[in-house]
């Protein structure tokens, strides 16, 4: 009977005893491989850590506005009061108008003591604004009407406001370009910045220096998106919430920035531990 051969098992294959018999080539292609793999990891962890551009596209006009009733301690002050207290009246004629106007969303009445409460919690974390708070108290603090503002002609919305008896003044600002974006902005010291505080004395906010800030902010938990605001872009902004033409800052007094998206929003305290001290950090702020 003929016998079946495969061939004899003793022996490789000629590719495989060929590929053995070159072994500085195998693995000089090893280290090229793994270098490549190395190198595409690197710029991938450069990339995923390079801030983005603020998004691109058209935004709606939005803004808020606040309606300050005429008050006993300020009748002299604004001409609109005419020496007198807002009334019970004058009250209800403006929340009349308020409900009437197109462009208003929404709007609530706002206390005294609710207004020295906001009042107090944004100088809670200001040494010199602690010594305000010390002779300043909630009767010191106007009645108002504040809300959110939508397209339209906000200069006849302000005039028809300031005509109705009670009103002292009247308030509007568009909405920063970075609202329902970023929760947090990290503003650093621009060419002048005699505007901030803790950059007197300092120059422009080096690369150095922004480079650490980004650093400290990969390492905080519930960080999703980190943009880097440029000068342009930031005067953009500044146009959008003076919407009026008013008097804004230069593009040297112009902070750049970076505005940081979390989780969860964080309390202003906490970031002003983090980012505030740090060299080259103008201020931070929380986006409304």
């Amino acid at each position: 009977m003929e016998e079946l051969s495969f061939g004899d098992d003793r022996q490789e294959p000629r590719s495989r005893r060929a590929l053995f018999r070159r072994p500085p080539v195998v693995a000089g292609l090893v280290v090229v491989l793994l270098a490549g793999l190395g190198l595409a990891g690197w710029r991938f962890y450069e990339d995923s850590r390079r801030p983005l551009s603020p998004p691109d596209g058209p935004r709606l006009q939005s803004g808020s506005f606040s309606v300050y009733l005429c008050d006993r301690s300020g009748t002299e002050i604004w001409s609109n009061c005419h020496h007198r207290t807002a009334t019970a009246e004058d009250r209800r004629a403006i929340e009349v108008a308020l409900r009437a106007l197109p462009q208003i969303r929404d709007f609530h009445f706002e206390s005294k003591e609710q207004a020295f409460e906001i009042f107090r919690q944004g100088l809670s974390d200001d040494p010199s604004g602690l010594k305000v708070l010390s002779v300043t108290g909630a009767d010191d603090m106007p009645e108002s009407y504040t809300g959110d503002l939508g397209p339209g002609d906000w200069g006849a919305l302000r005039r028809r406001l300031e005509a109705l008896p009670g009103v002292s003044n009247v308030y509007i600002f568009g909405d920063t370009l970075w609202k329902g974006i970023a929760d947090v902005g990290i503003k650093f010291c621009p060419e002048e910045s005699d505007l901030y505080e803790s950059c007197r004395g300092h120059r422009k906010a080096s690369e150095r220096e922004k480079a650490a800030v980004l650093d400290r902010i990969g390492k905080l938990d519930g960080v999703q998106t980190v943009y880097f605001e440029d000068v342009a872009h930031a005067l953009e902004d500044n146009r959008r919430i003076l919407w009026n033409g008013g008097s804004g800052v230069g593009p040297r007094a112009l902070p750049e920035a970076f505005y940081v998206k979390f989780d969860r929003p964080p309390a202003r305290a906490d970031m002003e531990k983090v980012f505030g001290r740090m060299p080259g950090v103008a201020e931070v702020v929380l986006v409304s």
